[in-house]
Parts: structure tokens; C-alpha cells; sequence
């Protein structure tokens, strides 16, 4: 087989634990691909540093948060679509292709609210103004689901300033959980998807863990094309489509909680863009002087 002279990663939910089963749907669209005329590589690339994937003109296939296209990664990639992952079965389902962000705390804080409140549905804001002063956990602020989806669930607490205090940025959802789990933050907002993995890897952590509420639906991690090769996104939207109908209903999509793929258009992201900016009308939290 003659070397692509592309690259490919898939890396929003690519967990060790789960590895060898994202290998395994990288094979099917990859035979996918390669039987549309597409120079598929063979094996996804694993880097620390994401931005220098989403960034390579050599990318053929890349998969980022639903904020890249419309803001940092605007005019650097092409959407192609959003593969289809489901919730657990305690929380709500979102549409196809769709995610949220549960908002955790630890189970004994005397802050949570009475009752019970994990199915995470029907949780006023109000329940989540009780932690005033919270610190936060955040993977970064490139993140709609863990940083920008939580400002914008908050942002009608915040016209007298910061409800909360400051962030501890983590880097990784994972992190996100342990932190709040072991005390170094009091809050969290995470990626309904990673909570599900969370909740299978992280069991100790998340055990400790309640979820408060959840933020508002937008479309999901979305598959792309590096802006030089958008070209082949046609191609790649059907090699996409046909791989992962084959995919869906082995051990390994069920690992992955895989159920299907939603070809998608950059304007249905706009909606991410619009609580961004929502967010940011107003700080939400306490920024470091100096800062």
C-alpha cells in the first residue's frame, strides 16, 4: 500500500481504554475512504498538541470542538460531520449529533441541592447559584462544552459581577473530574459523552460526583477537513456515512457508545458562536489580576 501523504486523529474522546476500538472505526472509514479514491492514511496520529492537527494543511480527517470552526479554527477547516454518540441512559438524549455538558459537584458538598437531582434534567439555574464563589473547573477556554457552556448557563446570575471564583484550567475533561472529585475544585462543567467514559474509567472520581444540571443542546464534536484538502469533503461525508452504518452494532462502536454519523454544515454551528458571545458579555468568574 503506497503511503498517504495525509494525516488523520480523531482525539475528542480518544481515551486510552478505548483506543484499540477507535483504531478499529479508523479502519472501516479509512476502507471507506479509500474505496471512493481517497488517499487514506492507515493509522490515525496521536498528538499531545491538538492545535497542530487542526492546523496541518495535511489533514484529511480531524475532529474538533463544535467552537473550532466558528471561531479559532475558522478558514482552517471545512465541516464534514458529527459522528452520533449516546448519552447514558439516566440523562437526557440529545438529537443526533447533538451534545450538553452535565454540571457536577461533589455528592456530600453541603451546597447541593436536596433531592436528587442526577437525572440532570428539569434543574433550575437557581440550584446552581447556591455555589457563589465556587471554584471552577475548566479544560480551557478553546472549549464550548467545558468552559463557554457553563458561562452561558450562568448568565443571567451575572449582572452584579462573577458568580463564581477563579478557573483551574485542567486541559482534559478527565482532569476536570478528578479535580472536582479530590477538592481542588468545587464545580465542573463536562461533556455529556466524556462523563459517559468517565463514569466507566474514572469510577472513583465520578462516584463521588452529582450532577446539578445540564447546559443547553448544540450541535457536537464535528469531523473536518483541513482547508487546502476541502476539496474531498464530498468524498469524505460518503466514506463517512457508509463506514460507520458498517461500524454501528459491533463491540467496538458499542465501547465507544457509537450509534451513527450527521453530515453537517458550518452555519448550523452558529448557534455556538451566539452563546459564546452570550457568555461573554459579562464575566462570570473571578480572573486573576494581572491577568
Amino acid at each position: 500500500m503506497t503511503a498517504s501523504p495525509f494525516i488523520a486523529g480523531l482525539p475528542m474522546y480518544d481515551w486510552p481504554e478505548v483506543a484499540d476500538a477507535l483504531d478499529d472505526l479508523w479502519t472501516h472509514i479509512a476502507d471507506a475512504g479509500r474505496a471512493m479514491g481517497l488517499a487514506m492514511p492507515s493509522r490515525l496520529v496521536r498528538r499531545a498538541d491538538l492545535v497542530s492537527l487542526w492546523s496541518d494543511p495535511t489533514m484529511l480527517l480531524g475532529q474538533v470542538c463544535s467552537l473550532n470552526p466558528v471561531r479559532d479554527g475558522l478558514g482552517e477547516t471545512e465541516v464534514v460531520g458529527t459522528l452520533v454518540y449516546d448519552a447514558p441512559a439516566d440523562l437526557p438524549q440529545p438529537e443526533p449529533g447533538s451534545y450538553y455538558s452535565v454540571i457536577v459537584c461533589r455528592r456530600d458538598d453541603p451546597r447541593r441541592p436536596s433531592g436528587n437531582c442526577d437525572l440532570g434534567s428539569g434543574v433550575a439555574t437557581a440550584d446552581v447559584e447556591r455555589f457563589a464563589g465556587a471554584r471552577v473547573a475548566a479544560n480551557g477556554t478553546d472549549s464550548q462544552s467545558g468552559y463557554w457552556s457553563l458561562g452561558h448557563f450562568v448568565r443571567d446570575l451575572v449582572a452584579d459581577g462573577p458568580i463564581f471564583g477563579d478557573v483551574l484550567f485542567t486541559g482534559a475533561h478527565r482532569d476536570s473530574v478528578n479535580a472536582v472529585a479530590d477538592g481542588t475544585a468545587d464545580l465542573a462543567a463536562i461533556d455529556v459523552h466524556s462523563w459517559r467514559l468517565a463514569r466507566e474509567y474514572e469510577r472513583d472520581a465520578t462516584e463521588q460526583l452529582a450532577v446539578i444540571g445540564t447546559t443547553a443542546p448544540t450541535p457536537g464534536v464535528v469531523c473536518v477537513v483541513s482547508w487546502e484538502l476541502k476539496n474531498h469533503r464530498p468524498a469524505l461525508d460518503a466514506a463517512l456515512h457508509e463506514a460507520v452504518a458498517g461500524f454501528v452494532g459491533t463491540p467496538a462502536a458499542e465501547r465507544l457508545h457509537l450509534s451513527g454519523y450527521r453530515s453537517r454544515r458550518l452555519e448550523e454551528f452558529q448557534i455556538v458562536a451566539d452563546q459564546v458571545e452570550s457568555a461573554g458579555h459579562h464575566p462570570w468568574h473571578r480572573v486573576p489580576s494581572g491577568v
